[in-house]
């Protein structure tokens, strides 16, 4: 009887551990469940097909003005020397992002990812349903979206996140996102095989490679990292990639679909 019964627990432990799987990157086996007071949306993984990298424009703080929101929009986005924060953003208790945004702040959607560039299934969102999301709700100006780093997944994410702020310093933040993606398995290996992949790509972008070592030595920028895992945690968030569509949760990497669905109802 004792036999029968090991088979059964082991069974029901497999069962959960592919559940969980499905769900995204963790960085601790069990993932807590979300706060009452935040509604969570369906969660589906996809089998990815295979697609290219998207391409995607940018508002860069310090160099590009950011758009004057609309005014018949409300409510009004707060533009500050912090960055941009939305509605949605301070009723979630964010903060102001300066680099990491794309697309009009006076969108009637937020949307923030909390993300690990060593995530499989953050590179899947990235890979597979970013670009659309850029072409179909960001450049049409009914998505305003905000990335915040969670490197809680992978052993070199933290190092990946560090470059991609500092590379947003100098106004390239999304061309670096999308590079360091695309190198996603070096934030699983050695700190000197990931140093050499951010060199690189600092090298192929033309950045100032000097200026940008620095930055990622401050501890004012492993500070936003810091402060990006803390807001996460205030919210219930311990795996990767979710979302917070204004007010509501979204976990792991969605097909275009269901993001369509999501979209169509959501407004500030």
């Amino acid at each position: 009887m004792a036999y029968y019964q090991s088979r059964s627990v082991n069974a029901i432990r497999a069962f959960i551990f592919f559940l969980v799987f499905l769900t995204g990157c963790t960085a601790t086996a069990n993932l807590p469940t979300p706060s009452p007071t935040i509604a969570r949306l369906p969660t589906v993984t996809p089998e990815p097909p295979a697609v290219p990298a998207p391409t995607a424009r940018v508002i860069r703080l310090g160099e590009t003005p950011l758009p004057t929101p609309s005014l018949t929009v409300t409510p009004t986005p707060a533009i500050t020397e912090n960055g941009v924060l939305t509605a949605s953003m301070a009723r979630l208790g964010l903060s102001a992002e300066p680099y990491a945004v794309l697309g009009d702040p006076a969108a009637p959607v937020t949307i923030v990812e909390f993300t690990d560039f060593g995530c499989p299934f953050c590179r899947r969102h990235h890979l597979l349903t970013f670009h659309t999301l850029v072409e179909e709700f960001i450049a049409t100006g009914n998505v305003f979206y905000v990335v915040k780093h969670m490197p809680v997944s992978s052993p070199q994410g933290e190092r990946a996140a560090l470059a991609a702020l500092c590379a947003g310093e100098q106004g390239h933040y999304w061309e670096m996102h999308n590079a360091l993606f695309a190198a996603s398995e070096a934030w699983q290996r050695d700190a000197a095989t990931a140093q050499r992949h951010i060199e690189a790509i600092v090298a192929e972008l033309g950045l100032d490679a000097a200026a940008l070592q620095v930055c990622t030595e401050r501890a004012e920028t492993k500070a936003v990292i810091a402060r990006h895992v803390s807001e996460a945690h205030a919210l219930r968030v311990f795996g990767t990639p979710v979302f917070f569509v204004n007010d509501r949760l979204l976990a792991g990497a969605q097909p275009i679909e269901v993001w369509r669905e999501v979209l169509a109802g959501s407004r500030e």
